[in-house]
């Protein structure tokens, strides 16, 4: 994580790397909180995105807290790759 750009890089088994902003990784915060604000239409992105911290989610993903306090969702692996690809969504109705 690159605490001064407030980004998340993932460097994967295959040799590829995957570099992912705050805004991005809170946008697409799949928890069941932020999956329902979703689809009424309610506005995500607090004004403080920024990667406070990053744990290990056992092998499953990550766990991402971010600025605003907001901590509440497992990124799997399998996500992450399809947020950097532009299949986020996709991925979730799969």
């Amino acid at each position: 994580m690159h605490k001064a750009s407030a980004e998340l890089d993932i460097s994967w088994a295959d040799g590829s790397a995957t570099r992912l902003s705050g805004a991005m990784l809170r946008q697409f915060c799949a928890c069941s909180g932020c999956r329902a604000r979703n689809l009424i239409g309610t506005r995500l992105i607090t004004d403080n995105t920024a990667i406070a911290d990053v744990q290990m989610a056992g092998i499953a993903g990550l766990q991402i807290i971010f600025g605003d306090g907001h901590d509440r969702g497992v990124f799997p692996w399998a996500y992450l790759r399809a947020i950097e690809a532009g299949r986020a969504l996709q991925h979730l109705d799969s």
